[in-house]
């Protein structure tokens, strides 16, 4: 078996949702100017980089990521989709029915357009055109995906700069807004899924946890 990392590294630059701040860094100590040792600030958005958004992030009344047990972060049963989308498209409720497996049982579905692969190669693009989720797909997933507990993309986010009402319809869905059950879906969103050949064994997407956080990078790898 082999141990596959999913996550982006951090670095100053790196894309971002538009109007929200990047990475930056300040070094404090440098043993190039002297300093026994080295070390730096680093000022992160909590949603920067591969990250998962928690239920409070869109929902008032749901838990925060540190709220939640760790279990909650590990993945016994993923599953892997492609849906192939281009830019500015949305991942649709018929795109999920004409792929899904009949009783499907994962716990994590990974969402895999194949934009991802712009990334690094076209940065802004892959900023301002990324595809997203439909708020019909997002429902779908609480109807038709009962043991499903998160997804993972491999887009800038779940919200498509193109369709921002429908990209905030979409987080609420997940957030579990407004539902009586309390069920919510855990959104990973900048996801490097390139590396996957087959669905994986097991994934663990372990956030950096601080109080009451609606959401944190994270460190995603995935077992093959």
């Amino acid at each position: 078996m082999d141990i596959v990392l999913l996550s982006y590294p951090l670095r100053v630059g790196g894309p971002v949702y538009p109007g929200e701040p990047t990475l930056t860094l300040d070094r404090l100590a440098d043993t190039g100017a002297g300093d026994p040792c080295n070390s730096r600030l680093l000022h992160l958005f909590n949603h920067f980089g591969t990250h998962v958004d928690g239920p409070t992030h869109f929902n008032p009344s749901g838990p925060s990521l540190d709220a939640l047990p760790i279990e909650a972060f590990v993945f016994q049963c993923p599953g892997l989709l492609d849906i192939p989308k281009t830019d500015d498209e949305l991942i649709t409720a018929g795109d999920l029915r004409a792929t899904l497996p009949q009783g499907w049982l994962c716990d994590l579905l990974l969402l895999r357009t194949g934009f991802g692969r712009v990334r690094e190669t076209d940065t802004e693009r892959y900023i301002q055109h990324s595809p997203g989720l439909s708020p019909e797909a997002a429902e779908l997933l609480f109807t038709d995906l009962p043991t499903v507990r998160a997804i993972a993309l491999d887009t800038l986010s779940v919200s498509a700069l193109a369709h921002r009402d429908d990209g905030r319809m979409t987080h609420q869905v997940l957030c579990g807004l407004g539902r009586k059950d309390g069920r919510f879906v855990l959104t990973y969103e900048d996801v490097n899924l390139v590396p996957l050949h087959e669905p994986p064994l097991r994934v663990w997407g372990l956030p950096l946890l601080f109080e009451d956080a609606d959401g944190a990078p994270v460190t995603m790898v995935a077992e093959v």
